[in-house]
């Protein structure tokens, strides 16, 4: 898999919608949030899809909270067109740094790979054994895009930093924007 997360966007970011981002209007689109909630920023994802919940979306674009994402959820990504998962991501940034980046390179799997990785926990699988597993089964999306945020806490408690709370904001807002007028 290519460096996921090789591109930040601070600042302003989210006045400008990244090309591929902007060319999912009309795609069957899942917003996925990956994370733990009780464990602080580790709940960026499912927060900003917490943020999303009552918000107008249009009819095409569903989002969920996948939690801590096993691959049993893969099969669920089936029959979207694109996927973007939200989630925090550790890069050594200044906290509450975004990244946004379309993931390319999808590794494949052996079937003696798939084999191992059913036999391993099916709780907290990292999202590129996620991927490489949907990939395998064949429901792995055609565009998958994550955004990601630079954590401060990730330790027990049930609410994000300040710093990464205003980042799930300015996702949600970048979301919600990607599909305005849609």
């Amino acid at each position: 898999m290519t460096d996921r997360f090789s591109h930040p966007f601070c600042g302003s970011w989210t006045r400008k919608i990244p090309d591929g981002l902007r060319q999912l209007k009309h795609k069957k689109v899942l917003v996925a949030g990956i994370g733990n909630r009780l464990f602080g920023d580790d709940g960026f994802g499912p927060a900003v899809v917490g943020l999303l919940e009552g918000r107008t979306l249009p009819h095409h674009v569903e989002a969920r909270d996948f939690g801590s994402a096993t691959v049993t959820v893969a099969s669920e990504l089936s029959g979207y067109d694109a996927a973007i998962f939200i989630d925090a991501v550790k890069k050594g940034c200044k906290v509450g740094t975004l990244y946004i980046t379309e993931i390319t390179g999808i590794k494949s799997l052996t079937a003696e790979d798939v084999n191992n990785l059913a036999r391993l926990s099916l709780h907290e699988v990292g999202l590129e054994e996620l991927l490489a597993f949907a990939k395998a089964i064949g429901s792995l999306p055609s565009k998958v895009f994550i955004i990601g945020c630079e954590p401060e806490k990730v330790e027990p408690r049930p609410e994000l930093t300040d710093k990464v709370r205003k980042a799930a904001e300015k996702t949600a807002d970048l979301i919600l924007r990607i599909f305005a007028n849609d």
